[in-house]
């Protein structure tokens, strides 16, 4: 383990964002009377700050992290820094370059010589039960290492995590705390297997980790990064789906389906990907490249998480036959809706 570490460790930073954000201030004057009954505010600016962590994935400066640890939509707006553990300590300004919000990714980079770089596994080659090392930067303490085992493979989470939908998560019990988001997940050999993401408490996360962690496949993220290196940003895919609704056992009963898994279509955009693969407005989704889906959101998750020129079979239920329809995505038009 002390190996994994050493391997890892040099190229894991701890990511600090200051943000100036516009808050209303209610007036103070030197009347405390006065103070009681005033009924004026003022708009003010004032820093706030927020701490993760995140890891160097090659010697050009990019840095692999968590969106929500840089907090995702107005990055021009914020000042980035990272710093490096000992013996380097150097602390280095980061210049934020693209994010892929569907899985919580997101690119920055420095400029420097002499960079670690954090050798990257591959996640389908991990097995439930071996070792796995989180590493970060948990409460903004600095580097911590904490060690557990893979618990579960290809983990769904039923909800999305905010704006964000996770597939095919690696669960481990690795003690991951506020700060280790956007940090390795490495495995005994100090490969990084996977990018922690977020925990379950069972509460409304007022408390730390309870063995129950997630993390972000390194392979998924190998797709984020190649569209990076190509594009130069993330590509917002497009499948001119509109809007999906969940199926209650009422609407179930009503289209005579079986169950409440899928997702209904309600309205997809004309001379769209999905209009062209010939999806209709009353349509059930039911799987998605062999995929069983179990809901709406399952089904919305699976969609974002595609990419631009990726092609899927969407297996549809209509007026009680089973379709096979196969759909291409495309880079996203700025004046058209949808997915």
């Amino acid at each position: 383990m002390v190996s994994a570490v050493q391997k890892a460790q040099p190229a894991v930073v701890s990511v600090h964002v200051t943000t100036r954000v516009r808050q209303l201030q209610r007036y103070r004057s030197r009347d405390p009377f006065w103070d009681v009954f005033s009924p004026f505010y003022y708009a003010a600016d004032r820093d706030q700050s927020s701490t993760g962590s995140g890891f160097i994935v090659n010697t050009e400066g990019y840095i692999l992290t968590n969106d929500h640890v840089i907090g995702g939509d107005i990055p021009n707006k914020r000042l980035i820094t990272v710093s490096l553990p000992e013996p380097d300590g150097r602390t280095l300004e980061a210049r934020y370059i693209s994010s892929d919000i569907g899985s919580d990714l997101a690119i920055l980079k420095v400029e420097a010589k002499d960079l670690p770089v954090a050798p990257l596994g591959d996640s389908d080659d991990i097995l439930v039960g071996e070792w796995a090392i989180a590493i970060g930067n948990p409460f903004d303490l600095g580097p911590t290492v904490s060690i557990g085992v893979v618990s579960a493979l290809n983990r769904d989470p039923p909800q999305p995590q905010g704006d964000y939908y996770y597939r095919d998560m690696i669960q481990t019990d690795a003690a991951i705390n506020p700060g280790n988001s956007g940090g390795p997940l490495v495995n005994a050999d100090g490969e990084v297997i996977g990018i922690n993401s977020f925990i379950y408490t069972g509460g409304d996360y007022s408390i730390g980790s309870i063995g129950i962690g997630f993390a972000i496949s390194i392979n998924t993220a190998r797709d984020f990064l190649d569209e990076i290196q190509e594009h130069g940003q993330v590509r917002r895919p497009w499948t001119g789906i509109i809007a999906l609704k969940r199926i209650t056992q009422r609407l179930a009963d009503y289209l005579a389906l079986e169950s409440t898994e899928g997702a209904l279509v309600v309205k997809i955009a004309v001379d769209s990907p999905a209009d062209r693969a010939g999806l209709e407005s009353g349509d059930v989704i039911v799987a998605i490249n062999d995929g069983k889906m179990r809901s709406a959101n399952d089904t919305a998750g699976v969609l974002k998480g595609l990419r631009v020129d990726d092609e899927c079979t969407l297996s549809v239920l209509r007026y009680g036959e089973t379709l096979e329809l196969r759909m291409r995505l495309e880079e996203w038009p700025r004046y058209r809706q949808g997915w």
